[in-house]
């Protein structure tokens, strides 16, 4: 087998430049091909495609008016995930942390082995089998908890729900919301292998004893956050809500430095200590690692606040059986970068979706941020008030808007570093002001000589490290 550290040859490939004949429009093989090697399912293409040609304009926001009939549904979920959540986590919690941290601790070892700046990790090596054998082994006790963990959620999930649409007369609002939530179901498998390279990665970027208690968390809450209050049928009127994130123009910029900077950030496995340094300072911080030769999609991993989501993550770079065609939803993208699928089959993301982040044309109403990162989201969910709410406590589509408008300065900041300087970033460091609709960049650009820089905004206190 290969020494450890060795990438595949050729894969990832350098991304084309968009156009007539850009990769991710032109057709190599045939449609299952194709669905096999993305991630995709005919239900997600079908619905994708009949959402571009309704919409015209992805720089926009939905408008979606709070139901206050739906207040005292939000009322319930908050006080029955409290009652059932909160003492779930305390006493299986533990446990759950506990046996994942030596697979936490083996990822960080593993990734601690490969030579700084390794892109993609080859599976192939030794050094891999010997990691995976050793996590398939810690892996025997921590799955019986992570089963009993998901049937205590899918007893109460059901003890809490089919009740309450019944004695609501909701079945017909049940029906509707199921064809809401159809694409998204059906969804690839997670695959135990793209896991280890993600928990690898990141165990790299925030460490061992963080990765193993955000990973325990993710177990032990994040189905329950998902089924229960996110997208729930029994509960809800669930529908597909779009919300749009832009950052402020990357102009200054050569767009395909941008892309390699971007991919080297989040998709990079083994960074250099300054650039891991700052990264671990991040509040979010996805990796989104490389796929395996014969596919252009792989599990990614996001980490947020003590908790870690896993994600179906396809490379735009990415190439397979000769194919780097993508369907791409947004109408305002001026180069594609990824799509992250958040299937309804995956438990361990809070929400249900179609996402991509992509460098934007900003065409038609956001002019001004042209080439800057988009984030658009295709999202199922409701119009209650509690889910639209920016600030919810289980983290809705408003919440994660406005999460987003806080973050993609700090990113804009870090790239920037990255190319033009730290001094250049802190000059023309520029905020959004959050709201729905189209989120604004603030009036104050740059940061003072002696103006403090939060502490999750590294990138410009200092002199990055590529």
């Amino acid at each position: 087998m290969p020494m450890p550290g060795a990438v595949h040859p050729g894969e990832p490939a350098p991304p084309a430049a968009g156009g007539e004949n850009a990769p991710e429009e032109t057709v190599v093989v045939d449609e299952a091909t194709r669905m096999r090697i993305n991630g995709e399912s005919k239900g997600m293409m079908n619905h994708g495609k009949a959402i571009k040609a309704d919409r015209t304009d992805t720089t926009v926001d939905d408008v979606w008016e709070p139901d206050p009939k739906l207040s005292f549904t939000d009322a319930y979920v908050k006080y029955t995930t409290y009652g059932y959540l909160l003492p779930k986590v305390v006493l299986l919690g533990p446990f759950l942390y506990l046996l994942c941290a030596p697979i936490a601790f083996l990822g960080k070892r593993f990734a601690m082995r490969l030579p700084r700046k390794t892109d993609a990790v080859d599976r192939r090596t030794w050094a891999f089998f010997f990691y995976r054998l050793f996590a398939m082994i810690h892996a025997v006790p921590l799955a019986p908890l992570v089963l009993l963990s998901y049937a205590l959620d899918m007893i109460m999930y059901y003890a809490l729900s089919v009740p309450y649409c019944l004695l609501g007369c909701h079945a017909g609002r049940y029906a509707e919301s199921l064809k809401a939530m159809a694409p998204y179901k059906g969804g690839p498998r997670i695959r135990f292998d793209d896991v280890l390279v993600c928990v690898a990665g990141q165990a790299r970027r925030n460490g061992a004893c963080e990765v193993g208690f955000s990973l325990g968390n993710m177990f032990v809450a994040v189905p329950w956050l998902k089924y229960y209050v996110n997208a729930n049928p029994w509960l809800y009127p669930l529908k597909e809500r779009f919300i749009q994130q832009i950052s402020t123009s990357w102009q200054d910029m050569d767009v395909d430095r941008i892309m390699e900077e971007g991919r080297a950030i989040i998709s990079r496995t083994a960074q250099t200590s300054d650039v891991t340094e700052r990264l671990d300072l991040w509040e979010f911080l996805p990796h989104y690692p490389y796929p395996p030769p014969g596919r252009r999609w792989a599990i990614g991993l996001q980490h947020v606040n003590q908790a870690c989501m896993l994600v179906h993550t396809t490379h735009a770079v990415a190439s397979a059986e000769g194919s780097q065609e993508q369907y791409i939803l947004s109408n305002s993208v001026h180069r594609p970068v990824w799509r992250v699928m958040l299937w309804y089959n995956n438990p361990y993301h809070f929400l249900t979706g179609w996402v991509e982040a992509s460098i934007t044309n900003g065409q038609p109403s956001q002019l001004d941020k042209k080439h800057g990162g988009e984030h658009p989201m295709w999202l199922v969910t409701s119009n209650s008030p509690a889910l639209l709410d920016r600030n919810h406590w289980g983290g809705g589509p408003g919440t994660i808007d406005k999460f987003f408008d806080r973050w993609l300065p700090v990113l804009t900041d870090e790239v920037r570093a990255r190319i033009r300087g730290p001094d250049v970033a802190r000059q023309m460091h520029q905020e959004v002001i959050s709201k729905d609709g189209i989120s604004r960049p603030a009036a104050k650009v740059g940061v003072g000589v002696d103006e403090e820089v939060p502490e999750w905004n590294p990138a410009i206190q200092g002199k990055p490290e590529a």
